[in-house]
Protein backbone atom coordinates (compact mmCIF):
# COMPACT_ATOMS: atom_id res chain seq x y z
CA UNK A 1 0.00 0.00 0.00
CA UNK A 2 1.33 3.48 -0.98
CA UNK A 3 1.83 5.84 2.08
CA UNK A 4 -0.72 8.74 0.73
CA UNK A 5 -2.93 6.26 -0.02
CA UNK A 6 -6.27 6.45 2.57
CA UNK A 7 -6.80 2.99 3.00
CA UNK A 8 -9.62 1.88 4.93
CA UNK A 9 -8.79 3.89 8.52
CA UNK A 10 -7.80 6.99 6.82
CA UNK A 11 -4.28 8.48 5.56
CA UNK A 12 -1.55 7.06 6.85
CA UNK A 13 0.54 9.56 9.81
CA UNK A 14 3.50 10.96 8.35
CA UNK A 15 6.64 11.50 10.72
CA UNK A 16 7.35 15.43 10.72
CA UNK A 17 10.72 16.76 11.17
CA UNK A 18 10.17 18.17 14.27
CA UNK A 19 9.16 15.03 15.57
CA UNK A 20 12.20 13.42 14.01
CA UNK A 21 14.41 16.83 16.12
CA UNK A 22 12.66 15.91 19.37
CA UNK A 23 13.24 12.62 19.28
CA UNK A 24 16.91 12.83 18.70
CA UNK A 25 17.30 15.74 21.22
CA UNK A 26 15.78 13.45 24.12
CA UNK A 27 17.88 10.95 23.20
CA UNK A 28 20.91 13.10 23.09
CA UNK A 29 19.97 14.28 26.48
CA UNK A 30 19.25 10.73 27.79
CA UNK A 31 22.24 9.71 27.04
CA UNK A 32 24.30 12.93 28.20
CA UNK A 33 25.23 11.29 31.88
CA UNK A 34 26.58 8.45 30.18
CA UNK A 35 30.36 7.09 31.21
CA UNK A 36 30.35 5.60 27.21
CA UNK A 37 28.04 4.19 24.74
CA UNK A 38 27.66 1.01 22.71
CA UNK A 39 25.95 0.70 19.73
CA UNK A 40 22.89 -1.75 20.13
CA UNK A 41 23.63 -4.98 21.90
CA UNK A 42 27.65 -4.72 20.95
CA UNK A 43 30.47 -4.56 23.78
CA UNK A 44 32.45 -2.48 22.43
CA UNK A 45 32.34 0.81 24.42
CA UNK A 46 32.58 4.24 22.75
CA UNK A 47 33.32 7.87 23.68
CA UNK A 48 30.28 10.01 23.75
CA UNK A 49 29.97 12.91 20.89
CA UNK A 50 27.76 15.34 19.47
CA UNK A 51 27.25 15.66 15.95
CA UNK A 52 24.61 18.02 14.01
CA UNK A 53 22.41 16.69 11.43
CA UNK A 54 20.17 19.14 9.44
CA UNK A 55 21.11 21.64 12.48
CA UNK A 56 20.20 19.86 15.16
CA UNK A 57 22.48 18.43 17.76
CA UNK A 58 22.15 14.32 17.98
CA UNK A 59 24.35 11.88 20.28
CA UNK A 60 26.97 10.04 18.05
CA UNK A 61 30.37 8.13 18.80
CA UNK A 62 33.42 9.81 18.68
CA UNK A 63 34.46 7.21 16.39
CA UNK A 64 31.52 7.16 13.92
CA UNK A 65 31.21 3.76 13.84
CA UNK A 66 27.67 4.18 13.40
CA UNK A 67 25.22 6.63 11.71
CA UNK A 68 22.35 5.68 13.39
CA UNK A 69 22.14 7.87 16.89
CA UNK A 70 18.72 5.64 17.64
CA UNK A 71 21.12 2.14 18.16
CA UNK A 72 22.99 4.37 21.07
CA UNK A 73 22.67 2.21 24.50
CA UNK A 74 24.09 4.40 27.90
CA UNK A 75 26.59 2.16 29.36
CA UNK A 76 29.43 2.66 32.44
CA UNK A 77 31.56 0.81 31.19
CA UNK A 78 35.36 2.16 30.22
CA UNK A 79 35.49 2.87 26.46
CA UNK A 80 37.46 0.49 24.75
CA UNK A 81 37.16 1.57 21.12
CA UNK A 82 40.57 1.51 19.62
CA UNK A 83 38.90 4.47 16.83
CA UNK A 84 37.78 6.37 19.98
CA UNK A 85 40.53 6.48 22.10
CA UNK A 86 43.35 6.96 19.18
CA UNK A 87 41.18 10.41 18.77
CA UNK A 88 44.08 11.93 18.80
CA UNK A 89 45.83 10.54 16.14
CA UNK A 90 45.91 12.39 12.60
CA UNK A 91 43.02 11.72 10.68
CA UNK A 92 42.93 8.56 8.83
CA UNK A 93 45.62 7.06 10.52
CA UNK A 94 45.31 3.20 10.97
CA UNK A 95 44.38 1.89 14.62
CA UNK A 96 46.59 -1.24 15.36
CA UNK A 97 44.28 -4.32 15.55
CA UNK A 98 41.03 -2.28 13.77
CA UNK A 99 40.43 -2.86 10.43
CA UNK A 100 40.16 0.02 7.77
CA UNK A 101 37.12 0.22 5.98
CA UNK A 102 37.80 2.04 2.52
CA UNK A 103 33.83 3.68 2.54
Amino acid sequence: MDSTDPGPQGPLPQPTVEHLASVLTRHREELAGAGGVTIGPSEVVHALATHLWAGVAVAATACHATVDPLRLRATSGKVNCRRCLGGSRRSGAPIPGQTHLDL
